[in-house]
């Protein structure tokens, strides 16, 4: 609008100036042309007027009168020169003018259309730069959410890594135990294993003594036969020979009863040497089997606390095989959710870089738009 004032104001001051100057022209014409001169003379009759001046004859006063017309006539054709000069030099003022206020209108109409264009190029700045500011904001949006999904999959990855470290440890503690028992078992077995020799060892003395104390019976007790067959046989010769022994019996009366006593006295001692070493070998056979049932019963204690133990570390172990396949499993199932989650943190840091490349990008286009425009306000302002 203006512009459009401008250009209307500037043609039309050129209108004027150009109406002032043929004014000025007729004017001009208007005050050199004497007021009492003739009809138009025109220069050929001039010239001939002049070729008809006869400066050889004498001045006369019909003479001065037709030199001072002449003079006249001289003057009235310089003014004339000097006004067609004037005029023709008006007239191409008048035609510059006028070319120059066909430019200006040319200028001027073209002003105004491209004021139309630049218009409707504001107004198509306007709707891009809206389409931009829209842009720009769920681009915003976008990387809002891409920076809380990124946050999430942080506290995924440490919550995973904080379960793995669980598990490694539950593992490490598990197969604490597992080296724990199989240590007590192999202890339990070289246990038993001392019981064993030490039962062989009482079960070979027991045998020892037993045959010992067998022999020292059947040794006293073939003695007690000996003793009684010589008493038998002693009595045989009394009775068969008793003419003839009456008079060694007197003899040996005195030794007999005295090698009885002698043998029925050592036969007693033997009898209780032997029922004490009877008596305490029983006790110590009797010690050796209740010392035998005992490690027997200790045996089969341990026994059955091996067996249990046995039980106990196969369990341990198929349930530290098990505990293995899961620990491995889930390891593997998080090895492959962190791979998951990389690659989707790759994936989002990706996606924000190109975001971030277009919102740069876009940014850069609204600087370079704001500066058009702002141009455009200052061309518009200034004109």
């Amino acid at each position: 609008g203006l512009a459009g004032s401008a250009n209307s104001h500037c043609s039309s001051s050129y209108r004027v100036s150009v109406e002032q100057c043929t004014q000025s022209v007729h004017t001009d014409f208007s005050h050199c042309i004497p007021k009492a001169r003739p009809a138009a003379v025109s220069s050929s009759g001039f010239h001939s007027q002049r070729r008809r001046l006869n400066y050889s004859q004498p001045p006369s006063v019909d003479g001065l009168d037709t030199f001072n017309g002449d003079m006249t006539r001289r003057n009235e054709k310089e003014i004339l020169q000097t006004l067609n000069d004037r005029f023709a030099g008006y007239i191409d003022k008048v035609r510059n003018l006028e070319m120059h206020n066909r430019n200006l209108e040319a200028e001027a109409a073209a002003l105004r259309q491209s004021q139309a264009g630049r218009a409707s190029v504001g107004e198509h700045y306007e709707r891009e730069l809206g389409d931009l500011r829209g842009l720009l904001q769920q681009l915003t949006g976008e990387k809002t959410r891409a920076t809380l999904e990124h946050e999430h999959l942080e506290e995924d990855i440490q919550h995973l890594r904080v379960k793995m470290d669980d598990e490694a440890r539950n593992r490490e503690e598990v197969e604490a135990a597992a080296r724990t028992m199989k240590k007590y078992v192999d202890e339990c077995r070289l246990a038993r294993m001392e019981l064993d020799k030490k039962l062989c060892a009482l079960e070979e003395e027991a045998v020892f003594l037993k045959k010992n104390h067998e022999e020292e019976v059947a040794e006293l007790l073939e003695q007690i036969h000996g003793a009684q067959v010589s008493f038998d046989m002693r009595d045989a010769l009394k009775t068969d020979v008793t003419g003839a022994l009456r008079e060694i019996r007197a003899q040996l009366d005195g030794h007999a009863s005295k090698s009885s006593t002698h043998a029925e006295e050592w036969f007693n001692v033997r009898m209780e040497r032997l029922s004490e070493a009877a008596r305490s070998n029983q006790g110590a056979i009797r010690g050796s089997q209740e010392e035998i049932i005992d490690y027997r019963r200790q045996l089969q204690s341990r026994t059955i606390e091996l067996e249990t133990l046995r039980g106990t570390k196969d369990s341990l172990e198929r349930q530290c095989m098990e505990n293995e396949d899961r620990h491995h499993d889930d390891l593997n199932s998080l090895q492959e959710t962190i791979n998951q989650l990389d690659n989707e943190l790759k994936t989002t840091k990706w996606e924000m870089a190109s975001q971030l490349k277009e919102y740069q990008a876009l940014l850069n286009v609204k600087m370079a738009l704001d500066i058009e425009i702002a141009a455009y306000r200052l061309v518009r302002v200034y004109t």
